[in-house]
């Protein structure tokens, strides 16, 4: 009897392990929608004020897999964003468009039908057209690249084959918006944007093994 019920639990051990292993990789496509509070950081301090922005688009794409064979807790996730972002000065609102590419190693812890989320990565970006002030070219110094780092965190609500997640994710540029000595000023001015992105986002699952 003992050798019966030590059978029946190594097999039952054996499928839950497969059941997990076949959960391990996922592969899903979805949309995100951001608030985005951007600002920069200036050193020497400069007065000024973060910018809300509502237009904030993303197609994204993210890959859930186990690490080594024995880690179900690790995933990437890429895609393309449309944002709007910038700084008021003065009383006069800067703000660009930005293509940003974002490259993110997305841990998820999984209990119940939800995952708790831990962000951590980096990201490139482009400087499109400006908005505020309309159409204002950009000068000579101005920095229309950026590169720089993404932390955050979040909660998914999972609904085969759909999941929603809301985020909570903070990118600081490890580049300058402007040359530092523009406009042949002597003490130079150090600029380094960032922005607090809060978003919901539908995803759907593409595949699962």
């Amino acid at each position: 009897m003992k050798k019966v019920i030590i059978s029946v639990i190594t097999i039952f051990s054996l499928v839950l392990s497969g059941e997990i292993q076949a959960q391990n990789k996922l592969h899903m496509a979805g949309v995100s929608y951001g608030y985005n509070i951007s600002g920069v950081y200036f050193d020497p301090p400069l007065e000024h004020r973060s910018v809300k922005t509502f237009k904030n688009f993303s197609l994204l794409y993210t890959y859930y897999h186990d690490i080594w064979g024995s880690s179900p807790y690790f995933g990437l996730q890429t895609g393309l964003s449309l944002m709007e972002t910038g700084y008021e000065v003065g009383g006069e609102r800067l703000v660009s468009q930005m293509y940003r590419v974002p490259l993110v190693s997305q841990f998820h812890i999984d209990f119940w039908k939800m995952r708790l989320l831990l962000n951590l990565g980096a990201y490139g970006g482009y400087r499109g057209k400006r908005i505020e002030p309309n159409c204002l070219p950009y000068e000579d110094g101005d920095n229309r690249l950026e590169f720089g780092i993404i932390g955050g965190g979040g909660l998914a609500f999972v609904l085969k084959p759909f999941e929603l997640h809301l985020e909570a994710n903070y990118n600081y540029s490890l580049t300058y918006l402007n040359d530092p000595r523009k406009g042949g000023v002597t003490r130079p001015q150090y600029s380094y944007p960032n922005h607090l992105i809060l978003s919901a986002s539908l995803f759907f699952h593409i595949k699962s093994k």
